[in-house]
């Protein structure tokens, strides 16, 4: 809920209408309105580059959906054929992020409002100018402080990184949770990923801070993983009370950091904080220890090596808080814009090739959808219905790919509407029917949709529906057959769409999104154990490979969530998709704290014995990937990661030999992988017998 932004919208809106109706163009103010209005939904609070290019491209793309909305509608089936076909690729676009998808949502209801005006050619092109007038409206009002406050969305991420990790590094953590600050450390990227053509001073210093960010996030999991190591260990007391003291002054010191960033000012000074870090580091240090080969000593040896690199990196941040970056801080070799775009396209290009094929949810949910329109506008035409295109637009709005959301919407929807109705007969009939009032009533109406709407979505029907019928109402059309059209239109429209969902529900294939994460766990798991096979690690590739993990992992857990949700889910098929994704958690926090920890890896080549052992993780999660995916008829024999492991702790090997940090989360990583090789081969038997 953001009521600023609601307010620049409703702005938008107001002086997009009121320019509208000002050039007494037919449908003039509705068009400008209404792309106003559908613009609005693409503004937020990121970063203003990525806003102004999103908000922009929203704008075209309803600008052309409305000329060829009305184009079509001049043909009697024109309209549903140009519709269904708009709405196939409306629901193509669902694979490419939730932004695509919004943008497809609202092209194509422009798309089916214009094409049920009839328009002459130049009415319907002055109709669709004023349509992108009234969008582009809305993205000058969302970035007009550009200017004055130009990294003001990339400070706010930041902050919220650096005040999470503040947060979870006194806290303990726990084995089977995804890894911590993963959302925040991902939408920083996010923010800040504009600022890559930006060589300014301040730019490369956001730029630095998050790389310290990243490699703060690290120490932290690696130094919580420690202590929930030494809290098993009874004769550990006095080193647990250290670490436990220095992990609360770090979550402290990186508070104050966020703090900073967001106000310039802070609680208590940073330099007093990094003091005491220093003070309790030495403290640890200067303890002694009678057998230099002992557990104890390797225990330390680890402890110190993670604590100075965590009070360097917040050394660094300090530095950065009021200075620019130092030379070499930022990574240097980045794409250009020509080489992100050729290599978005391909992706694009790979996404769409993947999707065009029944199994895929977002596949059936464009044939769902394409048919239901088809059918929505079909009847809408015969009915002769006034404004019966609200029956199409209303099955656009409330289908979408998942259960959850297509019945919650297509409820919340119905019962919306029915509010807003009655809101508008009030508006309508108590009233003054004049331009001043009207207006600042859909203002009204605007900024409670905007304002209320993400947080529930029956408040945005009610604000949606009441706006539209006061705007419609400007036009000339009769308002009490504004209203019975509005609630009789949107009746049909969310029956036929929940009906159709029922009929063909979408079996969301969780399995492939489990098969992605593993495939990503993989990848990176060999990205880091470059470092041990060859004694270097090229940073850009591992961070690249760590970022696709968490992207993996946020799309499983969102199609776990729309898979729980489907009706025919049972508990059986569920709990099973839910422990193998805890197990992948500690798959995860082991293969960042092998990232993490200090290495005295000398040997050229590496021993076969780490090489045996990293080639056969390499391969049974190539396994377990393979048969998740259903591609695998017969389970072929797995390496054996346990005597693979036993045997490199034997060898001797540089970097695994006994109470090492790295030997502890390689035994992790044997047993993570057996564990989910043991579920995923149970899963399989389940899914055969049924």
């Amino acid at each position: 809920m953001a009521p600023y932004v609601a307010f620049r919208n409703a702005a938008g809106m107001l002086l997009s209408l009121t320019l509208g109706v000002a050039s007494h163009a037919a449908f003039g103010g509705a068009a400008a309105s209404l792309g106003a209005l559908f613009a609005s939904y693409s503004d937020g609070n990121d970063p203003y580059r990525h806003r102004a290019l999103r908000m922009v491209a929203a704008s075209a793309t309803i600008a052309f959906a409305a000329f060829v909305g009305g184009t079509s509608g001049q043909w009697k089936f024109g309209a549903g054929v140009i519709a269904a076909v708009a709405a196939f690729v409306a629901g193509l676009v669902v694979a490419f992020g939730q932004t695509a998808a919004d943008i497809g949502m609202v092209s194509l209801v422009m798309l089916t409002i214009f094409g049920g005006q009839r328009f002459t050619p130049m009415s319907l092109l002055v109709a669709a100018s004023l349509a992108l007038f009234g969008g582009l409206v809305q993205a000058a009002l969302s970035v007009a402080l550009w200017p004055v406050r130009r990294y003001e969305p990339e400070r706010r991420a930041l902050a919220a990184l650096y005040l999470e990790l503040g947060r979870i590094a006194q806290e303990p953590i726990l084995a089977g949770a995804a890894p911590p600050a993963t959302v925040h450390t991902t939408r920083a990227r996010d923010a800040l990923r504009s600022l890559r053509q930006d060589r300014g001073d301040e730019s490369l210093r956001y730029q630095a801070l998050l790389n310290q960010g990243e490699r703060a996030r690290l120490c932290v999991i690696t130094l919580l993983r420690m202590r929930a190591d030494l809290n098993q260990n009874a004769e550990a007391g006095k080193e647990r009370e250290s670490l436990a003291r220095f992990l609360n002054a770090v979550g402290r010191a990186l508070a104050t950091i966020g703090e900073s960033l967001l106000s310039s000012t802070a609680k208590e000074p940073l330099h007093k904080q990094l003091a005491s870090l220093n003070q309790l580091i030495e403290e640890l240090r200067s303890r002694a220890v009678h057998d230099p080969r002992s557990q104890e000593a390797v225990n330390r040896k680890d402890t110190l090596f993670q604590m100075d690199a965590l009070a360097a990196q917040l050394r660094a941040a300090e530095g950065l808080l009021t200075g620019p970056a130092p030379p070499g801080e930022v990574p240097v070799g980045e794409p250009s814009l020509l080489e992100t775009w050729r290599l978005n396209a391909q992706s694009a290009i790979a996404t769409l090739r993947a999707n065009l094929d029944f199994r895929s949810t977002v596949f059936r949910h464009a044939v769902r959808l394409a048919i239901c329109v088809a059918i929505a506008s079909g009847v809408a035409r015969a009915t002769g219905w006034h404004r019966a295109y609200w029956i199409p637009v209303t099955v656009v709005i409330v289908l979408r790919p998942d259960f959850a959301g297509t019945f919650a919407r297509g409820l919340q929807r119905i019962a919306g509407t029915i509010a807003g109705v009655l809101v508008a007969s009030a508006q309508i009939h108590l009233l003054p029917q004049t331009f001043p009032v009207q207006a600042t009533l859909i203002g009204i109406c605007v900024f409670l949709l905007r304002w209320l709407g993400p947080a529930n979505y029956g408040f945005f029907a009610m604000g949606v529906t009441s706006a539209i019928v006061l705007m419609l109402a400007l036009t000339g059309s009769e308002p009490t057959f504004l209203i019975q059209a509005r609630v009789l239109d949107t009746l049909l429209g969310g029956i036929l769409a929940l009906l159709a969902y029922a009929l063909w529900p979408t079996r969301e294939p969780v399995e492939h999104a489990l098969a992605e994460l593993l495939a990503a766990y993989r990848e990176y798991f060999s990205a880091v154990t470059q470092r041990y096979l060859q004694n270097q690690m090229d940073g850009a590739l591992t961070d690249e490979k760590r970022l696709a993990t968490r992207m993996a992992r946020s799309n499983l857990e969102a199609s776990l969530e729309r898979f729980a949700a489907e009706p025919t889910t049972e508990a059986r098929r569920l709990e099973p998709v839910r422990s193998m994704m805890v197990s992948s958690h500690r798959l995860a926090h082991a293969i960042m704290t092998l990232e993490a920890v200090e290495t005295e890896c000398t040997a050229t080549p590496a021993t076969p014995e780490l090489q045996r052992f990293v080639a056969d993780v390499q391969a049974t999660l190539a396994i377990l990937e393979r048969m998740l995916r259903g591609r695998m008829i017969a389970i072929p024999e797995m390496p054996d990661l346990r005597n693979d492991f036993r045997l490199l702790v034997q060898a001797a090997d540089p970097c695994f030999y006994p109470h090492t940090l790295a030997t502890i989360e390689g035994d992790t990583i044997v047993n993570s992988v057996n564990t989910l090789r043991e579920q995923i081969l149970r899963w399989r038997e389940q899914e055969i017998a049924s």
